[in-house]
């Protein structure tokens, strides 16, 4: 009979490991003014990250306060991640550009690694979250066009 309650015990605890926590805090700065929202991505592969296959792992939405915003991500497995987000100004989801490509709306990516030219990679955006930990981060928008 102790065996059993013995098995059973051991059984939760592991299972309380196996659902780990794991959480991803961001704080964004930059941003020109407090009007829309701030549209977050984790990613969990390069194919994903650069919209080739996949989907996001998760996304976030919100608000821009005092030219500012907290990103926080949940129940996050322990992985490998990048996030980009954006300041979504109008509100229509959608990370704007003008005709020739160049972003009208402020951008940002988790290890502030952004070319200047071209887009930013998972390779150099990539941070890993470990088991049962709070991963906090701090991203500068960049803002091309006014």
């Amino acid at each position: 009979m102790k065996a059993t309650f013995l098995i059973i015990f051991i059984f939760l605890c592991s299972l309380a490991k196996v659902n780990a926590q794991n959480k991803i805090v961001a704080n964004v700065t930059n941003f020109q003014n407090d009007t829309g929202h701030c549209l977050a991505c984790l990613f969990n592969s390069a194919a994903s990250f650069n919209n080739i296959s996949d989907k996001p792992f998760q996304c976030v939405d919100v608000p821009v306060r005092n030219k500012e915003a907290q990103v926080v991500f949940t129940n996050i497995p322990a992985n490998t991640y990048a996030i980009f987000l954006f300041h979504d100004k109008n509100n229509n989801h959608k990370f704007d550009k003008n005709f020739v490509g160049i972003p009208k709306e402020g951008y940002g990516a988790s290890k502030n690694n952004l070319p200047f030219a071209w887009a930013p990679s998972f390779a150099d955006n990539q941070f890993f979250v470990k088991e049962n930990t709070a991963t906090y981060l701090s991203i500068k928008l960049r803002n091309l066009l006014n």
